[in-house]
């Protein structure tokens, strides 16, 4: 297949070996194709050449899938064998320094390609998916897990994917399974329960509103998550760096502060129906929902024999798809074992009262 775009000067650190990887190219204003039919001719074409991915998709269609309603909230559980190793993934610094790291395009599977984005990342198709449409967006460069510097990489992910795509981010500490390399992931939207119930007017209470932004808080969804939204991409990210500024004071640390990150960007909203929530006028508007966090993992992933739930939150099960590979998990979890789960690894209320009160 023929690249889309200039490829040549894409990573001097990963030479050849990342133009070896590359499927097609995108860069915004060279006449490629949509990012999200790039991405889709990709997954196409790598279902026919890598047996993983293969797998891992088929895997997909006896996937099996159970809502749980809890309290004001609800989740959906989905037993999914093929996350087993990103679920009980090793993070610890002695394991990560030591495994060669599975994102650098030297290590990739020899099947694997991707398409290079703005000569700084390659975005590849998972072989363990939760959903339908599952990429990750890979740094060229082996660099650390962080958001702070790389907002607008974010921001602009949600527009080159388009209003039907949600991009993800996982810190560090807290669902990354590979925090030493920087990276984001793209699904399709619609599939995160949170998605919808923060569209409700009973759910989310107004905050902070001026220079094109408007802040909001999350009400009665069982975890705590902070929800932003704006038509101008530098009010955005200047927020969302306060938030990360508040967290920290808080905190009292200077490492980047535990949380995850589901990024929108539709240009009616994509939070109300049809309606912007800050009376917007509803063209370039983008939406990001924190998920401020307190541990990686509740106390039961380390319980022993029977005891052990293995469910380790990351973005996706903060938004309320929580993925179990082992299938006494799936039939046991109910309604008061999710609502712990989320009342453990999320920053609790009072907490967020005062980054809050500091962001004010």
């Amino acid at each position: 297949m023929p690249l889309h775009g200039n490829f040549t000067a894409c990573c001097s650190t990963a030479g050849k070996t990342v133009v070896s990887r590359i499927f097609a190219a995108f860069d915004v204003g060279q006449g490629s194709k949509h990012l999200s039919d790039l991405c889709l001719e990709l997954l196409t074409e790598q279902k026919e050449v890598w047996p993983e991915l293969l797998q891992g998709y088929a895997s997909l269609t006896d996937m099996r899938v159970r809502e749980v309603p809890c309290n004001g909230f609800s989740v959906r559980i989905q037993h999914n064998p093929g996350r087993i190793r990103s679920t009980a993934a090793d993070v610890g610094e002695r394991h990560i320094n030591k495994r060669p790291c599975f994102l650098c395009p030297g290590n990739l599977p020899e099947e694997q390609k991707g398409i290079l984005y703005k000569n700084a990342y390659l975005i590849l198709c998972n072989p363990a998916p939760v959903f339908s449409s599952h990429l990750t967006v890979a740094c060229l460069d082996h660099r650390p897990q962080t958001i702070a510097e790389h907002i607008d990489t974010l921001l602009q992910l949600a527009v080159d994917f388009g209003p039907g795509w949600t991009i993800l981010y996982n810190g560090p500490n807290c669902g990354a399974s590979a925090p030493d390399h920087r990276h984001f992931q793209a699904i399709p939207s619609g599939h995160m329960p949170i998605e919808k119930e923060i569209r409700g007017e009973k759910t989310l209470a107004q905050v902070m509103q001026g220079n094109g932004t408007t802040l909001y808080r999350s009400i009665g969804l069982g975890r705590e998550a902070i929800i932003l939204e704006g038509n101008d991409p530098t009010a955005v990210t200047g927020i969302l760096n306060n938030l990360l500024n508040a967290l920290k004071r808080v905190l009292l640390t200077d490492d980047e502060p535990m949380m995850n990150i589901a990024g929108f960007y539709n240009p009616s909203s994509p939070f109300r129906k049809g309606e912007p929530m800050g009376g917007f006028s509803g063209e370039d508007t983008w939406g990001l929902v924190v998920f401020p966090r307190a541990r990686h993992r509740p106390d039961a992933f380390y319980g022993e024999g029977n005891d052990r739930v293995m469910v380790s939150p990351a973005v996706i099960e903060m938004g309320g798809v929580i993925v179990t590979p082992l299938e006494k998990d799936f039939k046991r979890l109910d309604a008061a074992a999710v609502e712990n789960i989320y009342r453990e690894v999320s920053l609790d209320g009072k907490t967020v009262d005062n980054v809050i009160a500091v962001m004010t």
